[in-house]
């Protein structure tokens, strides 16, 4: 077997580090296009849950709204009394969720802003 001259080995190394910096530079832009893709994704989703949490008050005001109308009559049965509360109840837990929903649309959102 012969000898590789180093000059025929530092032209080998030359194009296949040309190679290299090319397959990086292709996974490097394909990269940057899947963190872009995610970010577009991310702001969608805080969006969307943000325009959720929103849509969610309206009736959710009017529900416990009607509610404290109905227990302050003061004709109510114990049994009207209690569906009352159970609405009420179950209208501020809901109420909770939805400011737990608000609140992370808006975490998600704070690094996004520049």
């Amino acid at each position: 077997m012969g000898r590789v001259s180093s000059s025929k080995v530092a032209a080998t190394r030359r194009r296949n580090s040309g190679h290299d910096n090319h397959s990086i530079e292709e996974e490097n832009t394909r990269l940057k296009e899947q963190n872009r893709q995610l970010l577009d994704h991310t702001e969608w989703r805080s969006a969307s849950m943000a325009h959720l949490a929103h849509e969610l008050r309206t009736p959710l005001t009017s529900i416990l709204g009607f509610a404290e109308i109905l227990l302050s009559q003061e004709k109510l049965t114990d049994a009207q009394r209690n569906f009352c509360e159970r609405i009420q109840n179950s209208a501020h837990q809901l109420q909770r969720t939805v400011d737990e929903l608000a609140e992370l649309s808006r975490a998600e959102a704070k690094p996004n802003m520049k």
